[in-house]
Order: C-alpha cells, then structure tokens, then sequence
C-alpha cells in the first residue's frame, strides 16, 4: 500500500488555506478545520505543530516527526512567498515516517520547542527509558546534558494525585493541566499531554507526550478574574465578590449550624463632602473609608464597596446573633474618629444596617434587601446610628450634621488630591 502523502497550505495567521484529497479525506463526513494544528486531531503535540508552521513564518525550514492521526508522521514545513519574495504563509508536508528513520517524536530544531515553550518525550516501553527532548530539559530547569530520572518527581506534590487520576483514566491518551517544581525550585504550570503508540498488532510499543508551559496565561487569568471582583478606587471587592462570597457564607452558615451577617454601611450626606470639598478629596475620602474598614475587621471578614458611598461587610462563622451585633458596634465606634485626607481632617458619620442569617434572610437578596431597610430606618432617626433587622436602634441619633472640617483647608482645586472617580454614586447620599 502506498505511503499517504498530506499536503496544506497557510496563511501567516495559521488558517488552512488549502489541503489535499488524501489530508481532507481524514476529517470526512466532516468539513476539514480551519486551523493547522486542529487538522491533527486529538494529537498530543499539537503545540509542536503550531510551533513548527510559526517558525517556518520567519523564514526556516523545519523537519519533525510527531505522532499524529494515529501514525508517526515526518513532517517538513517551509514558509510560503509571494512573487514579491515576500512570507505570506506556509506550505507543509507530512509523510509515514519509514521504519530506518529516527523514531523519537521531538524536532530536530529545538528553536521549535524554544519558540513554542513546550517539551516533548518518548518512553520505550521495550527498553524501560525515557528520552526527553532539550526543550523538556529547559522546561524542567536541567542543563542540556542533564539526567532527567522520574518526570513524574517534577510534579508539585498538591498536584500529583490529580495527574496520576488523568493517566489511570485516559486509556492510550490524556490531558491534564497541573504544576511543576522545577529543579532550581520555581514553579510553572503546564499542560501536559501523552498518547500510546502500539505496532502493528496493537500492542504498546512507546508512550509519546508534550508538556507546554503556560504560566503567563494562568497568571492572566487570575488577574483577569481579581480584575473582575475588584471595586477600581478602593481597591475592595465589588458587588460580584460580594454576591459569591455572602452566597458561600450563608451555606456555611446552614451547613455548621452557626451565624453569618452583613453590614450595609452608608456615609451620611456623602453629596455635602463633595460639594463643599470637591470630587477629588470625596474620593480621597472613599478610600481612606475603606481602609478604615478594612483595618478593623477580621480576616475572615469581607468588606466590598456597593456603589458610591454603600459599602458591605460580610461576617462569617458567628457563634450567635449577638456577636453580629458586637461587630457592628466596632465599626461605628471606629467610625467616630475624623479621616485624614491628605492635610484635611473630615468628620465621618456613617449609617449601618445589620441584618443576620438566618433571622433576617437565607438568600443574598433577602439578607441585602433587611440591611438595606434597617440603614434607611437609622438614617431616618438621623444617622451615625446602627440599625438591625427587628428596626431597633443599637446606637442613639445624634443633632443634624453637616460635612465638618476639623483641620486643614481647602484653598483651591489644585489643593485638592487628585484621585479616580466615583461610578455609580448612590441616591442615598
């Protein structure tokens, strides 16, 4: 039988231009992909692939032979010209690898592995060793020349048991993301991904596997998600931080037969700070009240900012009501004490609603919606008070307020900090 031939063509952004009869006929009844690397299927060093066609974009010639379509296939890509001389893409051709040529599944240019920050390996199961590529080695923080021993040893240890669940339960191939502690003691995360070869008579013959470093986009999606429940002015979490982690706390609440509870917080005539001192000190002031916050609860307290001038405590694992009702107090009386804004120093006067699950509320919405009422009914009695579910006051009203400078002054605007600005400034103000 005649040795399929796979031919294709890209261009510079890797989408498949064209392919040839015997390459389509692989992905039938199914269209063919649009990328390279997914013309290759569920194979284990897709990456490679991608690898190879980027390096072939700069102008080389690449040579490789990988596992792929369940055969072990020798690849050779060159870079596409215009009449012009110009690398418009890349034409790649792919071929059974024939029994005289090298059987490990690595490229010949480790620029390909550099490029891509991937690793490759081959264990022959017949012979009991593994032979990684110079990739791997760097990957795994070992000299050239170096003895890799266990690849499995590399594996962080919290992670181990998650990798050794993907190998038990993969059959010929698996998948798994996990870390790796590196011989010089970093850490990386990586996607590691392995498949079986067997002969002709379907018995194992080598296991071939790719091990990909992608760190930075773990990293970018931490900071994506932080990103996502971070308020941008206080630096506290925001109402979707809030939402999850009360949602969390009330489960727990139910599940350890305890307390949780809120603290809607509201700065009285929080309008007055900016008219009188300006937008740049009321959001001076904002963070200084967040810090204020955030100084006085513990750690396993949450505190996130609302809107505007609302902020929200949570308070988790309460031995009973009474202690929401202690922390509340806390707040207010550390409230009493004047803000610094840069030179300034600004009365503060806050309102408090205090709401406790499971009395006031077992969802997000009921708990949110009682605090949101006892804030109101203190600021209706006048404020710097802390008002509960039941509408009793904790703390007595005092005489109408006004924002109060105690020192420092105001002389003109480019006296005053600058800061970001205020989104979604609450109509309670």
């Amino acid at each position: 039988m005649e040795t399929p031939r796979y031919a294709w063509i890209t261009d510079n952004y890797l989408n498949v231009l064209a392919l040839n009869e015997a390459l389509a006929a692989q992905h039938r009844p199914n269209r063919p992909p649009s990328k390279v690397a997914e013309l290759w299927g569920e194979s284990a060093t897709c990456d490679l692939i991608s690898g190879a066609h980027r390096c072939a974009l700069e102008g080389r010639q690449i040579r490789l032979e990988v596992e792929a379509l369940g055969q072990v296939l020798l690849f050779e890509l060159e870079p596409l010209r215009s009449p012009a001389g110009d690398i418009v893409g890349t034409s790649g051709r792919a071929r059974m690898a024939e029994p005289m040529e090298s059987p490990i599944a690595a490229p010949e240019d480790p620029l390909v592995e550099e490029i891509a920050q991937i690793g490759s390996w081959r264990y022959e199961y017949s012979a009991r060793a593994l032979q990684p590529s110079l990739g791997l080695l760097r990957l795994l923080g070992l000299p050239p020349t170096g003895d890799l021993g266990d690849i499995r040893a590399f594996d962080h240890p919290e992670d181990r048991a998650l990798v050794r669940a993907a190998i038990e339960a993969s059959g010929d191939t698996y998948e798994v993301e996990h870390r790796i502690v590196r011989h010089d003691g970093e850490q990386r995360h990586v996607r590691e991904r392995a498949t079986t070869i067997r002969d002709a008579h379907g018995f194992s013959v080598a296991r071939v596997g790719t091990m990909l470093d992608i760190t930075a986009i773990k990293l970018r999606e931490s900071w994506l998600r932080d990103l996502a429940n971070v308020d941008t002015l206080t630096g506290l979490g925001n109402r979707r931080l809030l939402e999850e982690r009360l949602g969390a706390a009330i489960m727990r609440s139910e599940r350890f037969a305890n307390s949780c509870a809120i603290l809607f917080i509201d700065i009285d005539d929080f309008k007055g700070i900016n008219d009188t001192y300006g937008h740049a000190v009321g959001d001076a002031y904002l963070v200084e009240f967040a810090l204020r916050l955030a100084r006085n609860v513990r750690a396993s307290d949450t505190v996130t900012r609302l809107a505007g001038d609302e902020f929200v405590i949570v308070l988790e694992d309460l031995e009973n009501e009474r202690a929401a009702a202690e922390a509340a107090e806390k707040i207010a009386a550390v409230l009493r004490d004047p803000l610094a804004v840069g030179a300034l120093k600004i009365e503060v006067r806050a309102s408090i609603g205090l709401a406790v699950s499971p009395r006031d509320g077992e969802s997000v919405k009921e708990l949110l919606e009682r605090a949101d009422l006892a804030m109101y009914e203190a600021k209706r009695r006048g404020g710097a008070g802390v008002g509960i579910g039941g509408g009793q006051l904790l703390a007595k009203k005092v005489a109408a307020w006004s924002p109060r400078l105690i020192e420092g002054k105001v002389s003109s605007s480019k006296d005053r900090p600058r800061y970001g600005t205020q989104p979604n400034v609450s109509h309670s103000s």
